[in-house]
């Protein structure tokens, strides 16, 4: 194996969607070297996700107003999201959004006329809020030239396979560049923005730079996750217009139908349970949650697809019923016509798809891991979302912890003395099984996705234990590419799996098949580990979290 090639910079910011993007711009701002890497090209990852139109900034209306939702995001949190990071969010949000606006960021905001519709309530919410609606064009026109005004050193196509440590802090990763030469990024800092574990699912509402492997790399260096297990799951297309979001406003006009042409919820839902009812609590939000009896639609899409091998259910729209659904409702099939060429009228065949995370890394209001000199922001982490989270919050968490990471990270270089001590070359590793990332994939959509049981976690594990490596072969730079990415996804996949089977209940987003209705001493974050090659998972109070 050849040796590696060394660069040198203060802080290393891995990954470009919002939040790394925030990160590098703030740090750079705050006088550090900065060097943004990207597994793929600039502007990636689950910010510039070509299935939706782009996002939403949800914040607090005014100052009176940060209480009430500080309140709102721990209610939904059912217990398991932490007080201090909700708060930091809260208090940081509107002004960090004004900021980007001020930078030259065109931001969309309710027509006046329009701005009390029900439409602009977020998900999982109870009333209006400040809303801000950032598109992927004028992210694109705007962020290129602020990163190149702050000196931002762009490595794109560079994976992250390993991070390294000096002296007992994080001191750099190891990439593969395009596939051709291995190199050593080092730095007085790092900051992880990798995304979430969307990519360790074989339907996956993201693209396939997200997959999981900052998580693992991170668990294998020594941090620590929490509230792994909970995972957004939407409805998706299959056909037409692949891995496009179903909007949600838009499922009182949404009829499903199984591969025989019956009607799907008539067919699937629990006696006493109407199909109306099902669908108007559904329309509330996005994503899928277990609160209410709209997590019945969800559960009969994915046990009629089970059973009936297809790979998609049959979705007709109601054209009269869309008709008086709001402006809301007519950007988005504007949007779906213009961008993804699918009209209301055709036959849809859609599925749940994973998400996003709702947990990821352990970090405190400072942004900082359980791993002295690494940060991390974005969907990579966990703590600020619960059970559920508001709808339009992803985005503002990563623009708002992004921020903060990139300046601690750049204060936290300030203090490091170069030594410029020996760095070991990357290990040797190769997959040696055929049992690989396609596999892992299956396993979990199958066994961890929804109608999760006991016996469907060890059936996934069992896959997991499939996938072996070895150090003993000689290795090429797309071996050890290979042989990285998917120990990193393995780890945490097994970290994820072990956060499910230690959470014996069902709550907000996360669905277990065998404890539906168990509520009973699981109201708290669950911290997992990566240790002696094992996973483990434990439940502590929020005090005891974040105690580094």
């Amino acid at each position: 194996m050849e040796r590696s090639q060394m660069e040198e910079t203060d802080v290393l910011v891995i990954g470009s969607g919002i939040a790394g993007l925030s990160a590098a711009l703030y740090s750079a701002m705050d006088g550090a070297k900065v060097t943004l890497a990207t597994a793929v090209h600039l502007f990636s990852g689950s910010t510039f996700f070509p299935g939706t139109w782009g996002f939403g900034l949800v914040g607090p209306e005014n100052e009176e107003d940060e209480e009430e939702f500080i309140k709102t995001i721990l209610s939904l949190g059912k217990g398991v999201a932490l007080q201090k990071l909700v708060r930091t969010f809260v208090e940081n949000v509107n002004a960090s959004v004004d900021e980007l606006e001020a930078m030259g960021l065109t931001l969309l905001k309710p027509s006046s006329e329009k701005e009390g519709e029900k439409e602009y309530i977020p998900c999982f919410d109870h009333k209006h809020r400040r809303w801000r609606g950032l598109t992927k064009k004028n992210l694109l026109d705007v962020m290129p030239g602020l990163l190149e005004n702050y000196g931002v050193h762009i490595r794109p196509f560079h994976k992250a396979l390993e991070l390294t440590k000096e002296n007992g802090r994080i001191s750099g990763a190891f990439f593969i560049k395009e596939g051709k030469k291995l190199v050593h990024i080092r730095a007085k800092a790092v900051v992880l923005a990798t995304g979430g574990l969307s990519g360790l699912y074989k339907y996956r509402l993201t693209t396939d730079d997200v997959t999981g492997t900052g998580v693992g790399m991170a668990l294998r260096a020594g941090a620590k996750t929490v509230n792994l297990e909970f995972l957004q799951k939407m409805i998706g297309f299959v056909t037409p217009g692949p891995k496009t979001v179903h909007n949600e406003k838009t499922f009182e006009a949404s009829k499903f139908y199984t591969a025989s042409g019956e009607d799907l919820l008539k067919k699937r839902l629990p006696q006493g349970i109407a199909k109306e009812e099902v669908l108007k609590l559904r329309a509330l939000h996005g994503p899928f949650s277990t609160e209410t009896d709209s997590k019945y639609l969800d559960l009969a899409l994915h046990e009629e697809l089970q059973e009936s091998g297809k790979k998609g259910v049959l979705l007709r729209y109601d054209a009269e019923k869309v008709k008086g659904q709001g402006e809301f409702v007519k950007t988005y099939f504007d949007w779906l016509k213009e961008e993804k060429g699918v009209s209301m009228e055709e036959d849809i065949y859609v599925a749940p798809y994973m998400h996003a995370s709702n947990g990821g890394l352990l970090i405190d209001e400072k942004a900082r891991t359980s791993l002295e000199g690494l940060y991390a922001a974005g969907e990579c982490t966990g703590g600020m979302h619960g059970a559920d989270r508001v709808g339009g919050l992803s985005s503002a968490n990563g623009i708002v912890f992004g921020k903060i990471a990139g300046i601690e990270a750049a204060a936290y270089s300030r203090k490091i003395q170069d030594k410029n001590e020996k760095q070991e070359d990357l290990q040797n590793l190769k997959v040696s099984s055929e049992t690989g990332r396609k596999d892992l994939q299956d396993a979990l959509y199958t066994y961890g996705f929804l109608g999760v049981t006991e016996e469907s976690i060890e059936k996934a594990e069992k896959v997991l234990d499939m996938i072996t490596f070895t150090t003993e072969e000689p290795c090429g730079l797309k071996d050890l590419e290979d042989a990285y990415s998917l120990m990193n996804e393995k780890t945490a996949a097994a970290v994820l799996l072990e956060s499910i089977r230690e959470r014996k209940e069902s709550r907000g987003s996360f669905y277990r098949k065998d404890y539906e209705s168990n509520r009973s001493g699981f109201d708290r974050p669950l911290v997992g580990t990566f240790r002696e090659g094992k996973p483990r998972a434990s439940f502590y109070n929020e005090g005891e979290v974040t105690s580094w």
